[in-house]
């Protein structure tokens, strides 16, 4: 009986930290900007481009961030090839479901989709040199800054196809460095409801009554 409260404990405490947001550098506060700065960056903490020109990281330029005080705008101050992907690799349990959180907000009143963004989940092979996003799980477009009310809240669930995934977003629209911005990523895997959870500690502790009665 005391091997099964044991299960049932480490099942519990197990629902409880897979709650940890996975993602490294979520909010884009690294590296750490000052005063109302921006700046293009290659690589930054926890995200890498894989394609386009780079990570624009703002510190409260055109918006306020929704979290800390920086967040990122994919369509790059570059004058070609503006429309940029950062990527992050995630160590993963195959067959796992996690949801994904994150924050968006248009940044102009164009057409032609110039504020999209899109999220990619792929199984990725551990060279980001040569990773390319094309698993595509979400598509945000035809969103504009009039029709916003500042920062949205999406999430979604995504299941896991390999032990290391890679979670991508993608500016989308014109190449004129200006697009969405995103800020507050988080991932975590799913876990049981607290009902699933009460009904896996009484069948425990069924099996427990009946292994007692059976000695």
């Amino acid at each position: 009986m005391k091997a099964l409260g044991a299960v049932l404990a480490a099942g519990l405490l197990s629902a409880g930290a897979a709650q940890a947001n996975l993602i490294v550098n979520g909010d884009f506060e690294a590296p750490e900007l000052s005063g109302s700065q921006w700046a293009v960056y290659g690589d930054i903490p926890g995200w890498n481009t894989t394609d386009g020109s780079g990570i624009e990281i703002q510190r409260n330029t055109v918006v306020n961030a929704q979290s800390g005080n920086q967040y990122v705008e994919l369509d790059s101050h570059y004058a070609t090839d503006t429309n940029s992907t950062m990527s992050q690799a995630i160590s993963t349990l195959s067959g796992q479901t996690y949801t994904l959180s994150f924050w968006y907000q248009p940044r102009t009143n164009g057409g032609s989709n110039d504020n999209g963004i899109n999220v990619f989940w792929d199984a990725f092979g551990g060279d980001m040199l040569s990773f390319t996003a094309s698993n595509e799980v979400l598509n945000l477009e035809n969103y504009t800054r009039s029709q916003s009310n500042g920062w949205t809240n999406f999430t979604l669930d995504m299941v896991a196809s390999s032990s290391s995934m890679a979670l991508s977003f993608q500016a989308d629209g014109a190449d004129n460095s200006l697009g969405g911005f995103v800020d507050n990523v988080s991932l975590v895997a799913k876990v049981p409801e607290p009902g699933s959870l009460a009904l896996l500690g009484l069948g425990l502790a069924a099996l427990g009554f009946r292994a007692r009665k059976a000695g």
